[in-house]
């Protein structure tokens, strides 16, 4: 987790359990780990409604672009990863990353 945190693209990550525990945050920048957690867990669960509903079958990831930075939400195993990039991050190639690593992301965390 400190090394996916540590990367020069990522300022903060946050993993949480798919009933909205934090199991651990780490970063650059501060997260309330407890309030993500829990807003992570109530996204995901409508998340999945909506791709279900549209006949997209299961939720992977999304990102939610804000005035303020990015925040990409993905599936790990059972789990949700929570991923703050650097304002000054390439977002696309963190989304490669998340998306053709993902297996490989489990045991590390």
């Amino acid at each position: 987790m400190r090394g996916f945190a540590d990367r020069a693209d990522v300022a903060a990550v946050v993993l949480l359990s798919g009933d909205g525990l934090p199991i651990q945050a780490a970063g650059r920048r501060p997260v309330d780990a407890e309030s993500a957690a829990a807003l992570a867990a109530t996204f995901t669960r409508h998340a999945g409604a909506l791709t279900d509903a549209a006949g997209l079958g299961g939720f992977e990831t999304a990102v939610l672009e804000t005035d303020r930075g990015l925040a990409v939400v993905t599936r790990v195993g059972t789990d949700w990863l929570v991923v703050l990039p650097a304002d000054d991050a390439d977002a696309g190639a963190l989304l490669y990353d998340l998306r053709c690593h993902r297996a490989a992301l489990l045991p590390l965390l």
